[in-house]
């Protein structure tokens, strides 16, 4: 597995790496070290003063490590790198070595911005030049989990790293973790000078605070260089288990993680499907470990898209204290996240998906019985099946559908049943949008409803959408959660900005966005019990959609 930085609690790492070492270094990928955003997407460049990340294979020795004093040193272990942009060449302090397949470095704040070139030279052996592109600013939010995505690394003025069993308060101040700020006077390589360092936006669910109003500070950390940390205070009015938190540099949104925020006088948050007394639970010491079930089925009437899209996913997950930032399902209520790397409708929290329940577990409905669904390679304890018409299944309204695991090493046999809706049309219904519509990403949408039912999914509805293109290939999706009773909601323009535009694609002959919007509520969850379990959970969610271009 590649080394991915994780601040929690703070702690500037210069890690070992053990492994084979390749020949000739290759480069096949540069990202920030925090935020990992694909090239294209907002905020992908490279900082000047950031710390990235260079992926590939024979990018070094099978055993590196080095202590973190400073100042820092622009080779380690036979390892060096070189920028060059419009001529100027400037060398990167590598950080670590890992596997011989990642570097993290710090690239110099006086490397040039523009497009540029990046090689790494190994035993006097260089990699061919790879493209990048370095950026002014260009911020990236460490994750806890370092996948870039969920809970975000922040820390309250104590140094706890902020979950669901450490909430902030309203007014609380709080620190965000990150890199990308820009550049400082001086060298890198050296303890970093404390001053703010440009002019960020901070978004704490959906307000905005700058350093005239809501910052502290801005810039680097005291003790590490390319560290940078946001000290902001909670807005009034904010709540929840899964509050966006993201940085706009230069007008650029970076990655959206999450925090956890409860009203004064509550120790955790509350509003976790995993429920109140396990929150409590993992709290109070004690681990807990929970299954999640849920079917998806895209209820729309769209010829190329109907009766295509169903999936099934189940995910069996242990939680300690310690690692409580994995609980991370979805987002509260009135906020919208934004996810590149998978699906937006509510998050799998694939990294604490251990427990095994067996290799193939079973969903059976109605004729035509549902293909078993097996264990995702990479992840135990984690499952995912798509489901289409031609493959022989798809999920109908109205009907009984049974999950079923045969036993596991770690979670004993189950086996649960929860019945669809009746009916689609008692779903909530978008009334301002049409079939391949227009969105602009550069403000903020309102989209209407009407219908639902206030009693499910604790009276919300769940808005997911995502925009891709092909040439280049760039993919980002949201997911907003919001009142059913309030007939509409407002999509922030930040979280729209952070989509690519929609790109047209061919598909059986007929030109169709790629783009995607849609509106559903999830069932109450069924629950069951099975050996091993604290708690499991079954649910679905029907969602009606339309193709939509977003420009």
């Amino acid at each position: 597995m590649l080394h991915r930085f994780a601040i929690y609690p703070i702690v500037f790492m210069i890690s070992i790496a053990v492994g084979g070492a390749q020949a000739a270094p290759a480069i096949t990928g540069v990202a920030n070290a925090a935020s990992y955003q694909g090239p294209g997407l907002q905020a992908s460049g490279i900082a000047q003063g950031s710390i990235f990340t260079v992926f590939g294979t024979g990018l070094g020795p099978a055993l590196c490590s080095q202590t973190a004093a400073t100042p820092l040193q622009t080779s380690m272990c036979g390892v060096s790198l070189t920028v060059t942009v419009n001529g100027t060449s400037t060398a990167p302090y590598p950080l670590g070595v890992y596997y011989g397949q990642q570097i993290n470095a710090i690239l110099p704040s006086n490397t040039p911005t523009g497009s540029g070139t990046i090689t790494v030279t190994y035993n006097n052996q260089t990699s061919a030049a790879y493209s990048i592109q370095v950026a002014n600013a260009a911020f990236g939010a460490f994750t806890p989990s370092g996948s870039g995505y969920g809970q975000a690394s922040v820390t309250d003025l104590n140094g706890n790293l902020n979950t669901i069993i450490h909430p902030l308060h309203p007014g609380d101040w709080g620190t965000l973790w990150g890199t990308g700020l820009g550049p400082i006077s001086g060298s890198d390589a050296t303890q970093p000078p404390v001053a703010n360092v440009g002019n960020p936006t901070v978004y704490v669910g959906n307000t905005a605070l700058t350093l005239v109003s809501g910052l502290q500070y801005a810039g680097r950390s005291y003790y590490f260089p390319g560290l940078d940390q946001v000290n902001f205070q909670v807005p009034q009015g904010v709540q929840g288990c899964y509050v966006p938190i993201a940085v706009q540099t230069n007008g650029e949104v970076g990655n959206i993680g999450t925090i956890a925020v409860s009203p004064a006088g509550q120790n955790t948050c509350s509003d976790s499907i995993m429920g109140q007394d396990l929150v409590n639970q993992l709290a109070s010491g004690s681990t807990v470990k929970f299954g999640y079930v849920r079917m998806e089925r895209n209820a729309n009437t769209f010829l190329l898209v109907d009766r295509e899209g169903d999936q099934a996913y189940a995910s069996f997950s242990t939680y300690s204290p310690q690692t409580a930032f994995l609980v991370e399902y979805g987002v509260s209520p009135g906020y919208c996240v934004t996810n590149q790397f998978g699906s937006p409708t509510i998050s799998d929290p694939a990294f604490a998906a251990v427990l095994d329940a067996g290799s193939t577990l079973n969903l059976v409905g109605p004729y035509p019985l549902l293909v078993p669904w097996n264990a995702s390679s990479g992840a135990p304890g984690y499952y995912a099946m798509r489901m289409s018409e031609s493959a022989g299944g798809y999920i109908l309204n109205g009907q009984k559908y049974t999950a079923s695991g045969p036993s596991g090493t770690n979670v004993g046999f189950f086996s649960v049943a929860v019945t669809t809706p009746a009916s689609i049309s008692g779903l909530p219904q978008f009334s301002n949008l049409a079939e391949e519509q227009t969105i602009p990403r550069n403000g903020d949408f309102t989209i209407r409803w009407t219908g639902g039912d206030p009693t499910m999914q604790n009276g919300n509805v769940t808005i997911g959408g995502f925009s891709a293109s092909v040439t280049p290939s760039l993919f980002n999706s949201f997911q907003c959660t919001a009142p059913v009773a309030a007939g509409s909601f407002t999509i922030p323009g930040w979280v729209l900005s952070a989509l690519p535009p929609s790109q047209e694609y061919p598909i059986n002959g007929v030109k169709v966005p790629l783009g995607y919007i849609w509106l559903g509520q999830y069932s109450t969850p069924v629950e069951f019990t099975a050996t091993g379990l604290d708690r499991g959970i079954f649910t679905d969610v029907f969602f009606i959609g339309f193709l939509i271009s977003f420009q």
